[in-house]
């Protein structure tokens, strides 16, 4: 009975490694090579040995991963819409051309539109609160469905002094009603970019503990859900400093914003690479922000009259004491 072909290719190799070896062509050892050939023909036999269809003279190839398109939602306040830097960009545009520029399809969805581009589509209200943020993603994320939410909201929590000591409460209320209304997305929590306003720095810093906390708690519970760390005193590189942000003491400086943009997409890498990323939910949205809003705007109209939310307009007055 001959040798199986494995065994075969090990012996033709190890005789070839033993005289390329002798001459001096490979510079690595080789008994170690030949330890690698063994584990390789063993691990082979055993595929074999677990299915029949896998004859050894006809191996299956391996497929090309599928590039999902991403129907990305950014939910948050004025740092999620990009306000004060150039064309109210912030990081957003910046994500995407990045993620297209990769190979995949993207569309921002969102029920408010900001920014001098086409598809500026985003679930970013100024000055607004954890607690308003969520009363508009229980409107939104339903009709929408993405399949990827970044999220940057709670420096406002701060600088209105919203019952601080329980902000880590609202953001995991937050988290659970995105991951309950689009079951098949995926979110990045983010923790608070530093502020130069010596007043409400200490509540960032305060903030940040508790989201780290319910990030860490949400991915011990097998969610969908990871945290992109934004501010820099957890020794990170990258992270946005004080002289990052703009005179307002609030908002990052384009640069600043392109920070952000980074530490986001590594988040995305990660989520990507342990196979969160799934195919968003077909409601006839398409896979490329710029081929039309049609679905998009059906959606929020029937939304948004199935399910009104009733804000208090003070936006004026807050943004006046956050800027103090």
């Amino acid at each position: 009975m001959g040798l199986p072909s494995y065994a075969k290719v090990l012996t033709v190799f190890t005789l070839i490694l033993a005289l390329l070896g002798s001459v001096g062509v490979f510079t690595y050892n080789v008994v170690d090579f030949e330890r690698h050939l063994h584990r390789l023909a063993k691990a082979a036999n055993e595929d074999r040995q677990q299915g029949e269809d896998n004859p050894v003279d006809n191996p299956v190839e391996n497929p090309v991963p599928e590039i999902i398109p991403i129907r990305i939602m950014f939910i948050g306040a004025s740092i999620t819409r990009g306000e004060v830097s150039t064309g109210d960009r912030g990081y957003r545009k910046y994500i995407r051309d990045t993620l297209i520029a990769n190979g995949s399809a993207v569309n921002c969805v969102g029920f408010n539109r900001f920014g001098d581009w086409e598809d500026n589509d985003v679930e970013g209200y100024g000055a607004n609160r954890i607690r308003t943020i969520t009363k508009h993603a229980r409107q939104s994320v339903p009709a929408l469905q993405p399949n990827l939410i970044l999220v940057q909201v709670g420096t406002s929590d701060c600088f209105q002094e919203d019952d601080i000591d329980f902000i880590g409460s609202r953001m995991r209320t937050l988290a659970d009603t995105m991951l309950e209304a689009a079951p098949g997305t995926t979110v990045i929590l983010s923790t608070l970019v530093t502020t130069p306003h010596p007043d409400h720095e200490p509540c960032i810093v305060a903030a940040n503990t508790q989201i780290r906390k319910i990030a860490d708690d949400l991915v011990r519970a097998n969610k969908s859900v990871t945290l992109a760390e934004m501010h820099y005193d957890q020794g990170l590189p990258g992270r946005p400093r004080p002289e990052d942000i703009g005179a307002d003491r609030i908002h990052p400086t384009d640069e600043g914003y392109i920070m952000m943009g980074d530490i986001f997409l590594e988040s995305i890498k990660e989520v990507n690479a342990k196979g969160f990323l799934q195919r968003a939910a077909n409601n006839s949205i398409p896979d490329n922000g710029d081929d039309g809003r049609e679905v998009e705007d059906e959606l929020k109209a029937k939304a948004e009259a199935e399910h009104p939310i009733k804000l208090k307009l003070r936006r004026a007055a807050l943004e006046s004491d956050m800027i103090r």
